[in-house]
């Protein structure tokens, strides 16, 4: 009985001492350091320089970049080949507005003979139709409409 009573108070006094010592409140009664001022001002610093808006990137860019992702396609011969995503692109069709001389009037844009719209090249330009080639199809445009605008005086 006498050990159980003897462990408890030697148990007890550390505990008493502990608790008797006095630990500050505030912790800005503590001076603080010239190496932690200079620690602050640079943070502040940091954040100032962070926090104007960042000009980012434009969304024709994004557009414009290759996909990142690339699949996987087992051929013929049973080998994974890597490829690509390409996302297809619906463009409006070709029509056909004017034509004058060797000049043609084609979606709002004027061409001539010999230049390329998308995959094809102008080959023959008639009036009311031309005749457009790339390397796989060959494509005839006819004016559709009558185009009020264009008048011709025959003297």
């Amino acid at each position: 009985m006498k050990k159980l009573l003897i462990l408890s108070l030697v148990s007890l006094i550390p505990m008493s001492i502990l608790a008797n010592t006095e630990v500050p409140a505030n912790t800005q009664d503590q001076k603080i350091k010239p190496a932690e001022t200079a620690n602050h001002a640079l943070i502040n610093t940091q954040i100032k320089e962070i926090k104007p808006p960042r000009v980012g990137v434009k969304a024709s860019d994004v557009l414009k970049t290759k996909s990142p992702f690339l699949l996987l396609k087992t051929g013929k011969d049973g080998k994974k080949t890597t490829y690509a995503y390409k996302k297809k692109v619906k463009l409006p069709p070709l029509k056909m507005e004017s034509a004058i001389n060797k000049n043609v009037k084609i979606n709002g844009k004027w061409y001539k003979e010999g230049d390329r719209v998308r995959q094809y090249t102008i080959v023959k330009v008639s009036s009311g139709e031309a005749l457009l080639k790339s390397k796989k199809k060959e494509l005839k445009l006819f004016q559709n409409q009558k185009n009020d605008k264009i008048n011709f005086n025959v003297n």
